[in-house]
């Protein structure tokens, strides 16, 4: 496999972006990545700033830092590669700059000298190399060496990926030098009797120790805009400071249909991968209470959680049907966390009021906080979108427009 497909592969598995600044290479670092089919799912783009002057305008650094230290610097090398990074908005940034020859070297800057800068949200490396041969020889030089440093530092600086736990007894393995091993995972996931929960992305800048966790577990299929209001909504409104994104393989009460848990979990990548708040798992339980166990272990105490529902699924929640014991099973999930309850249709927060006025539920009305929605966005569903597309209408309004893209490039939800 090339270098350019297995980046590809690694950023695709981990949810992250790449832009690109070049000089002396000249696009040529570009044309590797997006040489690989797919590649628009990871990388944003790239800027061929030259001159001083392109550097300047188009990636932010000031002349006078430029003059001071010199284009081809380490100095500068390190402001392209994070101001690429901001002017794309990704997860990491590359750069390069150097002297490709035959003229131009200096004693102290001799031909065949390139910084390569690689900068993500924590930090920026900067290599310097002295390659030797012709003009050609060296940049085609400088960009190889520009992905491998790039792979070496993603692997080297990407958090290792959590294991599988079992509530605290450990895990098994759900993942390759290049990322999760997203379908073995979900088969084993499949297979286990014990709630699991698997985490395929972990928020940047999410809790650490002490904090408000907001849980939405869903089917996602698709994620919708009325997922990212409901998520924006809640946030705002509990002072949340991480979001978790829970796909479930089996729902309390639904039977899985539409897109593969695969393209389930790239959507959502597509949709929140960039978000700095935002984590995303896998879970195989659909009651509430059994997902708890697994997330102590990923949350420790003392932070606390609030579960983002719909005003259907609090109602599931709290259907006798689905415990042996309901009093005590609610005792028990309600002593653990919070319920944020979103509108699906009007007049829903007055059924919610008049639903907890009931005898053996009434006591756990205070662990719920009613969110209400604009129409524009209550009223969209995933089923909604499906039936959409079976019926070949538009669903411009109802998903994001990277979503939108992917379903028509996978033809998912269509009648075959």
């Amino acid at each position: 496999m090339k270098r350019e497909e297995t980046i590809g592969d690694f950023l695709r598995n981990h949810g992250m972006s790449l832009s690109v600044a070049e000089s002396c290479t000249g696009g040529l670092v570009s044309d590797r990545i997006t040489n690989v089919a797919g590649s628009s799912d990871y990388f944003e783009g790239g800027v061929v700033s030259y001159s001083i002057k392109a550097k300047a305008q188009h990636l932010g650094i000031p002349l006078k830092y430029i003059e001071r230290y010199g284009a081809v610097s380490r100095q500068v090398a390190k402001r392209m590669a994070e101001g690429v990074r901001n002017v794309f908005r990704t997860t990491l940034g590359l750069s390069t700059t150097g002297v490709a020859g035959p003229t131009g070297g200096t004693k102290r800057i001799p031909v065949g000298t390139v910084f390569i800068a690689v900068a993500d949200e924590r930090r920026t490396s900067v290599k310097k190399l002295a390659l030797k041969g012709s003009r050609r020889e060296i940049k085609e030089a400088a960009a190889e060496k520009s992905l491998q440093i790039l792979l070496e530092q993603m692997k080297r600086n990407i958090p290792p990926f959590p294991p599988l736990l079992k509530g605290g007894e450990g895990g098994f393995p759900c993942r390759t030098d290049n990322g999760p091993d997203i379908r073995n995972c979900i088969e084993r996931l499949r297979r286990l009797k014990a709630p699991e929960i698997v985490l395929f992305r972990k928020a940047p800048k999410g809790i650490e120790k002490n904090g408000r966790l907001g849980i939405f577990p869903a089917s996602f299929n698709p994620p919708t805009l009325a997922h990212l209001a409901l998520i924006k909504e809640a946030m705002k409104q509990s002072r949340l400071d991480e979001i978790l994104i829970l796909l479930e393989i089996q729902a309390m009460d639904k039977e899985p249909v539409g897109a593969a848990l695969e393209d389930r979990l790239t959507m959502l990548k597509k949709t929140f991968g960039r978000d700095p708040k935002v984590s995303i798992g896998l879970s195989n339980r659909g009651l509430f209470l059994e997902k708890l166990k697994p997330l102590r272990p990923l949350y420790p105490s003392p932070a606390s959680f609030f579960f983002i529902v719909g005003f259907d699924t609090i109602v599931r929640v709290l259907d006798k049907k689905y415990y042996q014991n309901r009093s005590r099973s609610l005792e028990a999930l309600f002593s653990q966390c919070r319920f944020l309850v979103a509108n699906r249709h009007e007049d829903q927060e007055r059924a919610l009021e008049i639903l907890f006025r009931r005898r053996e539920i009434k006591a756990y009305k205070e662990r719920v906080s009613f969110i209400t929605l604009p129409e524009r966005f209550s009223s969209v569903s995933s089923t909604l979108v499906r039936e959409k597309i079976v019926k070949g209408q538009s669903i411009d309004q109802l998903v994001p427009a990277s979503i939108l893209q992917f379903i028509k490039k996978k033809r998912l939800y269509s009648e075959k």
